[in-house]
């Protein structure tokens, strides 16, 4: 039902855009408006199955589409919203209001509670408390079936942590996932690469099955829950060493990496190792925890210059993995000197922007 309301206004939308285009002078239609015509179509009785879920659930539908649309407008997106099928639209959010939430059981192992959506009751498992006041509740299901529920409150979440007065300097590779400019190098399994056999199995298995049958969904889920396992173990990687660092570290500093580039040319194995996601982890558990992540210019010289000297080494291939500089006769581990000069650039210009120059 959800999806029939997001394709309504979607088309509504495109065909505003198809007449006018990005005319300013033409009143767009604002969330506002839409929300006005959503209580109109209601009162029509081809719409009355539009009165079934909550009147707040479909005007945040409705919010997310003009957010897209002002989005693609002032160049944040580079496309606007798009029509969903209605078996790929599987999430819902709900006003804090509208759930109730009570406990159930808290002995043995997850707690077990039961919460109010629609109208119905439901059990599920938390894995934490809930603390303070429930602002949106979102309810998604996932590829294989399973349902998952998200809580937002209006808690800050801080769990500061205490300082060490360390701060440290890392390098993304191939090779080693991170270099840290004290020697240590922390590793990636490569958790895709290792289950390629189970995922090519179940690809074999669904090619094998008739479309539309009862055998083919299953095959379909059975590959969407290999796909997770690895999605679930390759997170699961990711929170714990960005844990690792935060608590070791006061400064991390990383290189601001173009990460479409390094996927058209080493391609598998940068979207295996997943930088960004890792990226966007250790931000969250640094702003947790009062501490700092800090990115350099990805212009930055980091691997051809010597840490000691500041000499820039000439014709330096990428299969160079130690060299001597020219001018100080130091030996040099790539990864290692790269990291220590993103360590210097970041500490000389820890006060700059998010992106810092050298």
């Amino acid at each position: 039902m959800i999806a029939h309301v997001h394709n309504h206004f979607v088309a509504l939308w495109q065909r505003h855009y198809r007449i006018y285009g990005e005319d300013e002078d033409y009143k767009r239609p604002s969330c506002y408006r839409m929300i006005k015509h959503l209580t109109k179509l209601k009162r029509l009785a081809k719409y009355q199955h539009w009165t079934l879920p909550y009147s707040w659930c479909l005007q945040e539908c409705i919010q997310r589409i003009d957010r897209g649309w002002q989005n693609f407008f002032e160049g944040r997106a580079k496309r606007p919203p798009k029509f969903r099928s209605r078996h790929k639209y599987k999430s819902m959010t709900f006003d804090g209001s509208q759930v109730k939430i009570e406990t159930v059981d808290k002995t043995g192992g997850c707690p077990v509670a039961k919460i109010r959506i629609n109208r119905r009751w439901f059990r599920f498992w938390y894995s934490r408390p809930i603390e303070g006041n429930i602002k949106q509740v979102t309810v998604k299901k996932d590829a294989v079936g399973d349902w998952f529920i998200t809580i937002t409150t209006d808690t800050e979440g801080l769990e500061p942590a205490p300082k060490t007065g360390r701060t440290a300097g890392f390098d993304f590779g191939l090779k080693d996932f991170l270099t840290c400019s004290d020697g240590t190098k922390y590793q990636s399994p490569e958790f895709y690469k290792e289950s390629m056999k189970a995922i090519q199995k179940a690809y074999r298995g669904v090619s094998r099955k008739v479309k539309g049958s009862n055998q083919r969904k299953k095959a379909l889920k059975h590959l969407a829950r290999q796909h997770r396992k690895i999605s679930n173990q390759r997170e699961d990687h990711h929170w714990k060493l960005a844990l690792e660092l935060v608590r070791k570290f006061d400064v991390c500093y990383f290189e601001d990496l173009c990460l479409k580039g390094m996927q058209r040319l080493w391609g598998r194995k940068v979207s295996d190792y997943a930088f960004g996601d890792f990226m966007q982890k250790i931000k969250w558990q640094a702003q947790k925890r009062c501490k700092h992540v800090v990115q350099i210019d990805r212009w930055t010289p980091t691997s051809k210059v010597c840490h000691a000297c500041g000499q820039i080494q000439m014709f330096f291939d990428l299969s160079v993995r130690d060299w001597s500089c020219h001018n100080c006769s130091i030996s040099h581990n790539r990864d290692i000197n790269a990291a220590i000069n993103i360590h210097k650039v970041g500490a000389s210009t820890f006060s700059g922007g998010d992106v810092r120059l050298a």
